[in-house]
């Protein structure tokens, strides 16, 4: 069904495809680095929330770097949509505790399980999220 309405766009003249999308560069440790130290996170688990982001240049320094040296294309899309999730995964333990899980979509879940297996400092938040509501 969505193959014909794809052709039919096509047909149409409404939708026009590109070539394939790609990117390069792994997008799993960035992800995790930018969960950790986000201020929101920070505030979950109760750390310190910082007053004050970095000076204005640092940040434009620090863009610069992750840029050239970071994920590009797809492999950035990835880490963009793995950190949003996995912060929003935080936030529903500790907004709802273990019942929240439900409202966790499959294909999130999917994107959390794969990141509880492979990554000690993920589960090491989730755990700090659980106990903070025990």
């Amino acid at each position: 069904r969505g193959a014909k309405m794809i052709q039919y766009a096509l047909d149409a003249g409404r939708l026009e495809l590109g070539p394939v999308a790609s990117g390069s560069g792994s997008h799993e440790k960035i992800a995790m680095t930018t969960v950790a130290s986000d201020n929101i996170v920070q505030e979950m688990i109760g750390g310190d929330m910082k007053e004050q982001g970095m000076p204005r240049f640092l940040g434009e320094i620090m863009a610069t770097v992750i840029r050239s040296v970071g994920p590009k294309g797809v492999s950035f899309a990835r880490y963009s949509l793995d950190y949003h999730l996995l912060r929003n995964y935080l936030h529903v333990i500790d907004f709802w505790g273990e019942d929240g899980r439900k409202l966790v979509p499959a294909y999130a879940k999917v994107i959390v399980e794969k990141y509880l297996k492979m990554d000690d400092s993920f589960r090491s938040l989730v755990e700090s999220v659980r106990s903070k509501r025990r």
